[in-house]
């Protein structure tokens, strides 16, 4: 009977925290954003100004999936972005004309057509390298997409996001692309 009333009392417990709001079978399903949240900036908007876009253009089949590679820089150099767009067998039916889009001005990846949502999500890694960070906003910094209300919302991820000041360097690794959208880093 003692073992009894302590595996109840234990299961009840255990079934108050997992109900909680923060808590998941993989970890947190909520992020905190402020409503007051923009966009992190890629530096100096005098010298970004001068800075060509980074656009790509890419035809992938949906049926058998693809990778997009994401390589370029900005600010003659100062800031650097490498990643990959993948695209799982089964995500859309036929081809499509991807768009990628990175204006070097924020931390800002546009992604086309913005019509279009997935079967199965895609795959989407990217370093960014050179961008300036306080270290105080570290903890503050998290990945996330303009929804048609122009709210940014927290992308829920399966991979991981890194902030660190010291490297100057933003990065997120196989976070889930469920639509096409504005996406990227905010505070």
């Amino acid at each position: 009977m003692k073992n009894f009333l302590t595996i109840l009392l234990l299961s009840v417990g255990l079934f108050l925290v997992g109900c909680s709001n923060d808590s998941s079978l993989v970890g947190p399903t909520q992020q905190n954003i402020q409503s007051s949240s923009s966009f992190i900036a890629l530096g100096d908007n005098l010298s970004l100004q001068k800075s060509d876009p980074l656009y790509i253009v890419k035809t992938v089949n949906g049926n058998t999936g693809g990778q997009i590679d994401i390589v370029g820089s900005f600010d003659k150099g100062k800031i650097e972005v490498n990643g990959t767009l993948t695209v799982p067998a089964g995500a859309y039916s036929g081809d499509l004309d991807i768009t990628i889009l990175m204006e070097g001005k924020e931390a800002v990846i546009d992604f086309g057509p913005s019509s279009i949502t997935f079967e199965t999500p895609l795959l989407f890694t990217m370093e960014v390298v050179g961008v300036k960070i306080k270290k105080k906003d570290q903890g503050q910094i998290h990945f996330v997409y303009l929804d048609g209300n122009g709210t940014l919302t927290p992308v829920e991820l399966l991979g991981t996001t890194v902030v660190n000041s010291k490297d100057r360097m933003l990065s997120v690794y196989d976070a889930p692309i469920t639509h096409f959208s504005r996406y990227g880093w905010a505070k």
